[in-house]
């Protein structure tokens, strides 16, 4: 299902066409194109030999996806941030605690043995 999300992401964000999506992942055009109008609300029809392509709805609902993604990536940010800041806490008070330097300090070079 992964490979599948990936090809219509590759697709809808303009980087290849079909032709080129179908080469790079092995597997026929015409099933990257049926998943690409599934994924778009539109029913892939064949009839009589021709592709009839009927809109049953809007256009996709990629920006509703992207949203939850950067709203998910901004939680994980705030959280890594609030971790960040223990952290360097946690770093000053033993410093404070300890009297000896945690932190390498930065252009020093390494003691030869």
């Amino acid at each position: 299902m992964e490979k599948k999300q990936q090809v219509i992401n590759d697709y809808l964000l303009g980087k290849l066409s079909y032709r080129q999506l179908a080469k790079a992942y092995n597997m026929g055009s015409t099933t990257i194109h049926r998943w690409v109008t599934d994924f778009q609300g539109l029913s892939y029809k064949a009839n009589k030999g021709k592709a009839v392509i009927l809109s049953l709805m809007k256009k996709p609902k990629v920006k509703e996806v992207l949203s939850d993604e950067v709203a998910a990536l901004k939680k994980e940010l705030e959280k890594e941030r609030l971790r960040n800041k223990l952290l360097t806490a946690m770093i000053d008070i033993a410093e404070e605690q300890l009297k000896i330097p945690i932190r390498k300090k930065s252009g020093t070079r390494q003691s030869k043995k």
